[in-house]
């Protein structure tokens, strides 16, 4: 496995100020192309198993660009399966992590998409599911 990190934003009420102050940290990941990987999005995106690998995944929404919050969903679905982290409890909690209304965030964090999906894509190779 390889030890990264993904940017996350935490908002909170400065009631005293009356705005929101953002505050932006990184939790520790591993990424993990294993069998396990593919077993996370089986379990996980059963729907989309059942017609493509992970792998086959990844490679179709990389051709297609992440560059809006609707394609980044896509791409957080996926790197919901390549990674580990004690900070990740389950898929709903990884994705209170993101917020996609930061233009600059957004940008950081398509980077760290397509960062890991390269990994991904030159670490593993795709089965015969979809051949």
């Amino acid at each position: 496995m390889i030890n990264t990190t993904l940017p996350v934003l935490e908002k909170e009420l400065d009631e005293a100020a009356k705005k929101i102050v953002v505050n932006k940290r990184t939790i520790k990941v591993k990424i993990d192309t294993s069998v396990l990987a593919e077993k996370r999005w089986e379990e996980n995106f059963s729907n989309n198993a059942k017609t493509e690998t992970l792998f086959n995944y990844v490679e179709r929404i990389q051709k297609a660009g992440i560059t809006d919050a609707v394609r980044v969903l896509s791409g957080l679905k996926a790197i919901y399966c390549f990674i580990v982290s004690d900070e990740i409890e389950n898929y709903d909690a990884f994705l209170q992590l993101f917020d996609l209304a930061d233009t600059e965030y957004l940008k950081e964090l398509v980077n760290k998409i397509k960062f890991v999906f390269d990994i991904a894509l030159n670490t593993a190779t795709t089965d015969a599911k979809n051949s």
